[in-house]
């Protein structure tokens, strides 16, 4: 491909950009992509078993049965699918975000699946919603222990290392099955600054993450499959798929010519339904694709886009938190290459916030009223009208644990004030419906007195005139 013309991908690119056609071009493709996934080939019937259903975050995401990933024992399903991309020499695993329940079997697929990295693509808590269980362990340094044991299925996780990046953290893991002593390592790479149903800040800043967990190998075919979620498993785990594939094609090919993103996006969708849930995250896969061929194709690579986008983003970032002091530099992780460490470079970015501690699901009103669904549904309004202005960059850099303390306390102070607003609000009510004058006669007793005061009239007429 010369500098003077263009690919597909790019002339696509620019005439949907410049016609604002980016909305459009993804529902014709949700449906096109429904037309061709129809059929008992594309079933549900595993999700949709009554013993499963729980075991799934979302009623609407769900696995096909032809492409699930089955878990051995005596119930084999989890939500998960194999993705497989022949083109590219790839293979994925996409999940959701495990919930407290299923946080056994996430790890039981990982060890049987043999994969060598979990790819995170959300935080724990988004906008005040729990996004994703705590499935993996803190830490000392966080206050918590430094692993999580799973009885049902054997299996001991325990956290070796991590370190913090400016828009990724990463986490080194220890797998251990308890009924045997094996052990293995698996890399935790968690991407902070993805928001839900957008994109990232940047491409660059993508691309980079991207290529930090290429250079571990974990993405290899020698390796198990590696397993990528979001909170579904669909929107945020589907865009990385998609580049990802798409940027291998271009490298073996050494064209963009050789892409076409829509197909490829449909293909993708014959293993897992969803995938890439808005026309801005279609919007940023092609924006990713075509900025990382050009990195490719001059034959720098991805690794140089580190120092692009410290150039080129950094003015439009909020002035960076003041240096951490500290007596020890971070520590680095034990098994991996010099040269991924060298490309990255740290920063004091936070982990992502605590989840919040469960509350008691009877709370009682002042008066001894239940909490009911009214209450909940009023109040989550209220709770989220008032966070709209909130949760500005410059709080993001505070210190995670007291941010979340800080946020559990301000929301246990506005469920407080709300249920007492709540309260006051019905006995405002019922002090009303006691002043309320009562009606004693009603039309139809009108009526009736109407007629007879008629009839009354007739007969006087009739017998004393």
């Amino acid at each position: 491909m010369t500098s003077q013309s263009q690919s597909q991908t790019e002339i696509e690119f620019s005439k949907f950009d410049s016609n604002n056609e980016w909305n459009e071009v993804f529902q014709r493709l949700r449906n096109e992509s429904s037309l061709t996934n129809m059929g008992e080939d594309f079933s549900t019937s595993q999700a949709r078993d009554p013993e499963n259903r729980r075991k799934n975050r979302y009623r609407d995401v769900s696995p096909y049965d032809h492409s699930r990933v089955f878990l051995l024992g005596e119930n084999d399903y989890i939500n998960a699918s194999l993705i497989q991309v022949p083109e590219a020499n790839r293979k994925y695993i996409l999940t959701q975000g495990p919930l407290d329940h299923t946080m056994c079997d996430f790890w039981q697929m990982t060890w049987e699946q043999e994969s060598r990295a979990v790819i995170m693509l959300n935080r724990v808590i988004e906008k005040g919603t729990l996004k994703c269980s705590q499935y993996w362990p803190l830490g000392a340094e966080h206050h918590h222990e430094e692993e999580m044991y799973f009885p049902e299925c054997g299996l001991r996780v325990t956290l070796t290392g991590d370190q913090d990046f400016k828009h990724f953290t990463l986490r080194t893991l220890e797998i251990e099955k308890m009924e045997t002593g094996a052990k293995r390592e698996v890399l935790h790479f968690h991407y902070t600054t993805w928001p839900d149903f957008g994109v990232p800040s940047s491409p660059n800043a993508f691309l980079h993450f991207l290529h930090a967990v290429r250079q571990t190998g974990s993405l290899d075919p020698d390796v198990g499959p590696a397993i990528i979620h979001c909170s579904a498993g669909i929107g945020r785990s589907g865009t990385f798929c998609l580049v990802d594939s798409c940027l291998l094609m271009v490298e073996e090919k050494s064209t963009l010519d050789c892409v076409n993103v829509k197909d490829a996006l449909i293909k993708m969708r014959y293993y897992r339904m969803g995938l890439i849930q808005t026309a801005d995250q279609l919007r940023f896969s092609y924006q990713a694709i075509i900025h990382g061929s050009h990195t490719i194709l001059s034959g720098h690579g991805l690794s140089v886009l580190e120092d692009t986008f410290s150039n080129n983003v950094e003015g439009n970032l909020p002035p960076p938190p003041p240096e951490r002091v500290s007596s020890l530099p971070p520590a680095k992780p034990a098994h991996l290459p010099e040269e991924v460490l060298d490309l990255l470079d740290p920063s004091d970015t936070q982990p992502p916030p605590l989840p919040p501690k469960k509350n008691s699901p009877d709370e009682i009103l002042p008066g001894g009223e239940k909490w009911g669904e009214e209450e909940e549904e009023e109040f989550d309004k209220l709770i989220d009208r008032e966070e709209e202005g909130e949760g500005t960059e410059e709080e993001e850099e505070n210190d995670p644990v007291k941010l979340a303390e800080e946020r559990h306390r301000l929301r246990e102070q506005r469920k407080q004030e709300t249920m007492e607003r709540i309260r006051q609000m019905k006995e405002k009510q019922k002090k009303s419906e006691r002043c309320r004058p009562k009606v004693f006669f009603g039309p139809k007793l009108y009526f009736g007195l109407a007629i007879l005061v008629g009839v009354a009239g007739v007969v006087i007429y009739k017998y004393f005139w």
